[in-house]
């Protein structure tokens, strides 16, 4: 990525190396933190899978020397890890957080995306691996909804949805990245013209007094984003993030399309108490002579609930909305699929479908 440091070089960990130590031995702080996701290129691509043993070298020799320095002060001096929001993504780019959490080398780990707050990703992973290391998981939420809205910010109701599904995962908590970018002014990314953030410090901080508490997120609505985090063609900079992204053929064989998407609600899961109201929109590729079938989790939606929204630009994906009872939503993992019915004469090409929302609006007590 340009500025990015390669650590399989001795000099450069010798490098870092020291920076850490003078910080823990000259200030009065409670630990270090290394984010590998603000520079996830820590090694060349190519060489990055190979490369585990010299991060993790240098790894345990931070941890000997916080240690160290810990027992001098008297206190236990803490090393975090911020990284990429899979496991399997971590690895290809030359952290064995596997190992890191085994070793006992890190007290909590960060995971989340480079750029954007992931919904969809599937926290537990980390949060099985750690707890039996008494290792925290801190999954982390960005600011900003993704590239392709990237001058959008995430609203109280989506980080509310954001941080449902961490605890839902068995999360310790949540952190936050870039969470600054509510006030701004920023960094502009190409193509952003100037713009700048409405200011809204200090009013900001108190969205997370907010968010810190799982029993206030249930008293307020939710909105779940899945889309695809760095575009439809689904590029990142670390090549290593996979979107969630349903593909339907025009043939005669009426296959069905899945789209994935999480939600950790316990609320719908109640008996006592009143029901949500929750409505499910997507964007899906079709054209007004298409007929499809839409079911959640493979109880079909009535035709007529479902209202379109066409697109001036028949080249725009059609935005479809429906009321969804609760009971057909499951505590994790859900499944959209969508079956063509009928083809619209003379159209190309798959039918595409790589976002969908749900909004859970909680009634007023």
């Amino acid at each position: 990525m340009g500025c990015a440091l390669n650590y399989a070089q001795e000099e450069v960990r010798e490098f870092l190396f020291a920076i850490v130590e003078e910080a823990a031995n000259r200030f009065d702080i409670d630990g270090i933190e290394f984010n590998f996701t603000r520079m996830p290129d820590c090694f060349p691509r190519g060489q990055a899978e190979e490369s585990h043993e010299h991060m993790t070298r240098f790894v345990r020799k931070i941890r000997r020397m916080l240690d160290e320095t810990g027992r001098r002060k008297g206190r236990k001096l803490k090393l975090g890890v911020r990284v990429l929001q899979h496991v399997e993504g971590c690895r290809k780019v030359g952290l064995d957080v596997t190992r890191w959490i085994s070793e006992e080398l890190i007290d909590y780990v960060a995971p989340g995306d480079v750029g954007f707050t992931d919904f969809n990703a599937k926290y537990e992973e980390f949060v099985e691996l750690a707890r039996p290391h008494g290792c925290r998981v801190y999954p982390q939420v960005e600011a900003r909804v993704g590239y392709h809205r990237r001058t959008s910010y995430h609203t109280l109701a989506q980080y509310r949805a954001a941080v449902t599904n961490i605890f839902g995962a068995g999360a310790d908590g949540f952190s936050t990245q870039n969470f600054q970018y509510h006030w701004g002014p920023r960094f502009s990314a190409p193509g952003d013209a100037g713009v700048k953030v409405p200011t809204m410090y200090p009013q900001a901080l108190q969205m997370l007094k907010q968010l810190r508490d799982p029993d206030l997120l249930r008293e307020g609505s939710r909105h779940y984003v899945f889309a695809p985090l760095w575009g439809p063609d689904g590029i990142d900079p670390t090549g290593t993030y996979i979107p969630e992204r349903m593909d339907l053929k025009r043939d005669a064989s009426r296959r069905r399309g899945q789209f994935r998407f999480r939600l950790c609600e316990r609320v719908m899961h109640e008996e006592n108490g009143p029901q949500p109201k929750v409505t499910l929109a997507f964007w899906p590729t079709i054209r007004p002579e298409d007929v499809i079938s839409v079911d959640v989790n493979g109880q079909m939606i009535s035709a007529v609930d479902i209202v379109y929204q066409w697109p001036e630009d028949p080249r725009e994906p059609v935005r479809c909305e429906c009321p969804l009872e609760p009971a057909l939503l499951r505590y994790g993992d859900n499944i959209l699929g969508m079956r063509l019915i009928k083809s619209a004469p003379e159209s190309a090409g798959d039918i595409v479908l790589h976002e969908v929302e749900i909004r859970v609006d909680v009634p007023e007590p």
